[in-house]
C-alpha cells in the first residue's frame, strides 16, 4: 500500500501552472507566456526560479516577485521558495535615428515657456527612476541657463579628467551621471551662441561624453521650440517626451506648442505634467492660486496622459532648501505629496517605455541580465534546466 503520507514530488510542469495565473500588471498576461520565469530549481520541496524584468527600474518588482512566491507556494509538496530578481533594459527601436552607444533609452522633457519648474521635475524623475535602480544620466540642454547642477548638489563641479577614448567623464551624484554646460563656463558668464555653435555643443554632450551603459538618459531641454530642441530631436533616438505646464493659460497655451513640435517629429509624448498645481495648506486643504486643471484639460483634449499634479507645499522654506543645497525632493523627502506625485510620474514613464519595448518588432535588443538582488535557492541539481527564450519579455 502506497504511502499516503508520502510529500507530493514537486514538477517543473507544477510550477509553471502555478505562474501561469499570475499576470504581469500592465499587459495583463501571465508570467509564463510573457517569459519571465526562467532557470527553474527543484531540491525536493525547495524550489527556487528567476523573475526575469524588461527593466532594472521596474517599479513593481517586490510585488510581481510576492504574487510568484504566493502561487508557487501553494503546489502541493512546496516547503520553501526563493525567487531571483534579474533585468533586462531593452531598447525600443526609433525610426531613422542613429542609437548613441551604451545608452538604452532617451527622454527629453520640455515645457513652452520659462519658470514652470521643467528642471524640477526633470532632475526628479532622474533621481526617482535611479532609486528604483535604474542607471541614470541627465544632460542638461539649457545652455543659456544651466540649472541642473545645483539642483543635483554638483555646483562646485567641474569636467577635469577623460577616460581612455579622450570622452569627458560626467561628475554624479544621487546615483545619476550629470552634464551640463555649467561645468564648462563661470557662474556669471554669459553664453552668446548662435544656433550653429548650440547645435555643435549639444552634439558633443551627447557623443563625446562617457556615460558609460546607461539605461535612461533625461534630456532637460530649455524652453521653447528652437534650435535645441530640434538638435535632440534630428540628432539622437528620442524614445519620448514629458511636458510641463502650470495651470495658467498662458503656461498651457506655449506647452500645446512644445507638444505639437514632438508630435510633428514623431517623438511619442508620454505625457502632461501640471506643476505648481495648488499650495498645500498646513490644514491639508488645497488653494488653487494659479487656476484649475489647465494640464489637465490640455491633455484630454489633446489625447495624451495627464501624468499628476504637483502641489506647492506650505513648508516651502524647507522643501526649497532642498532643491537649492542639491537634493531633490524625492531624495530628500520621499514621503512628501510633492515627491510622491514625481515619484509617481516616473513609474508611469518607465512603464510606458517598457510597453514601447515588449511591442513586436525585430529591432529591439537586450542586454545581459543585472542581477537585482535575490534568495539563495537550492543547491542541488536543477531538475531541468528551463531555458526559455525571451523573445517578448514583460513589460513592467
Amino acid at each position: 500500500m502506497p504511502d499516503t503520507n508520502q510529500p507530493a514530488e514537486v514538477t517543473e510542469a507544477a510550477v509553471l501552472e502555478a505562474l501561469s495565473h499570475v499576470n504581469d500588471p500592465d499587459l495583463k498576461k501571465s508570467l509564463t507566456s510573457l517569459g519571465m520565469i526562467d532557470n527553474i530549481r527543484i531540491c525536493g520541496g525547495d524550489i527556487g526560479f528567476d523573475l526575469v524584468l524588461t527593466t532594472t527600474a521596474c517599479p513593481l518588482k517586490e510585488m510581481i516577485k510576492d504574487d510568484a512566491r504566493k502561487a508557487v507556494e501553494a503546489v502541493p509538496g512546496v516547503s520553501s521558495v526563493s525567487v531571483q530578481i534579474s533585468g533586462k533594459t531593452l531598447s525600443a527601436k526609433v525610426p531613422q535615428r542613429e542609437a548613441l552607444p551604451g545608452i538604452k533609452n532617451i527622454v527629453a522633457v520640455s515645457s513652452g515657456k520659462g519658470g514652470v519648474g521643467k528642471s524640477t521635475v526633470a532632475v526628479n524623475l532622474a533621481c526617482a527612476i535611479a532609486k528604483q535602480g535604474g542607471r541614470v544620466g541627465i544632460l542638461d540642454a539649457d545652455i543659456y541657463g544651466p540649472n541642473v547642477p545645483l539642483m543635483m548638489g554638483l555646483s562646485e563641479a567641474s569636467i577635469k579628467t577623460m577616460d581612455d577614448n579622450g570622452k569627458l567623464i560626467p561628475p554624479e551624484n544621487h546615483g545619476v551621471k550629470v552634464m551640463s554646460m555649467a561645468f564648462l563656463v563661470k557662474d556669471d558668464q554669459p553664453v552668446v551662441w548662435r544656433g550653429p555653435m548650440l547645435d555643435k555643443v549639444i552634439r558633443q554632450f551627447l557623443n563625446d561624453t562617457s556615460w558609460g551603459e546607461l539605461d535612461y538618459l533625461i534630456v532637460d531641454l530649455p524652453p521653447g521650440t528652437g534650435d535645441a530642441q530640434l538638435t535632440i530631436i534630428q540628432a539622437t533616438p528620442v524614445i519620448g517626451a514629458v511636458i510641463v505646464t502650470t495651470p495658467q493659460d498662458v503656461a498651457v497655451l506655449d506647452s500645446r506648442k512644445g507638444l505639437a513640435m514632438f508630435k510633428n517629429a514623431n517623438v511619442p509624448v508620454f505625457g502632461i505634467v501640471e506643476n505648481m498645481s495648488y499650495y498645500q495648506l498646513p490644514d491639508g486643504s488645497q488653494d488653487y492660486i494659479f487656476g484649475k486643471d489647465g494640464g489637465k484639460a490640455a491633455a484630454e483634449e489633446i489625447g495624451v496622459p495627464f501624468l499628476g499634479e504637483v502641489p506647492i507645499l506650505s513648508r516651502l522654506g524647507a522643501d526649497a532648501q532642498d532643491i537649492n543645497s542639491g537634493t531633490p525632493i524625492t531624495v530628500a523627502n520621499p514621503a512628501s505629496e510633492q515627491a510622491k506625485v514625481l515619484s509617481s510620474v516616473a513609474d508611469q514613464v518607465v512603464a510606458k517605455i517598457c510597453d514601447m519595448s515588449f511591442a513586436p518588432d525585430e529591432a529591439q535588443t537586450k542586454e545581459p541580465e543585472q542581477d537585482l538582488g535575490h534568495e539563495h535557492g537550492p543547491n542541488c541539481a536543477h531538475e531541468h534546466d528551463h531555458e526559455q527564450e525571451h523573445s517578448h519579455p514583460v513589460s513592467v
